[in-house]
């Protein structure tokens, strides 16, 4: 049974550095979406967009989604290890330009780019890293 899973992820070993990138850009930015978006969809008041970071659904199932994709992209990419994380952040970060409260401003972006894109940076590092480590040692 390892053997057939091995031999999967062993085949899935080569998809596209491109492919997956844009995958991880694309899930940054619909998360981001969705979580700013859904108090929006509520009906309960205050019903407007947010920033996805002030629900706490976003740090619970957000955040775990972006780990999980970069874990497996890990898994199934090849090469380019240190910039892995940074199309999830790019996807991350364009939700945040993309969608925002009205009447909000940009002033807080360097902030954010500093105080949440370098630990940010440094977790889907570590998650990539471990898929990494797991698409290795199943590859052998």
């Amino acid at each position: 049974m390892s053997r057939d899973i091995a031999s999967t992820i062993s085949s899935t070993r080569r998809w596209p550095p491109v492919l997956v990138s844009l995958f991880l850009l694309a899930l940054g930015f619909m998360v981001w979406t969705l979580f700013s978006l859904l108090p929006a969809l509520g009906h309960a008041p205050p019903s407007r967009i947010r920033e996805a970071w002030d629900t706490s659904l976003f740090w619970y199932a957000g955040v775990t989604v972006v780990l999980i994709a970069q874990f497996l992209g890990g898994v199934v990419m090849g090469g380019g290890l240190f910039r892995q994380p940074i199309w999830s952040l790019a996807g991350l970060f364009i939700g945040i330009i993309a969608v925002h409260p009205a009447g909000g401003g940009y002033d807080q972006l360097p902030l954010a780019l500093i105080l949440f894109g370098v630990p940010g940076y440094m977790a889907l590092l570590a998650a990539a890293a471990a898929g990494r480590k797991l698409g290795d040692s199943l590859q052998d």
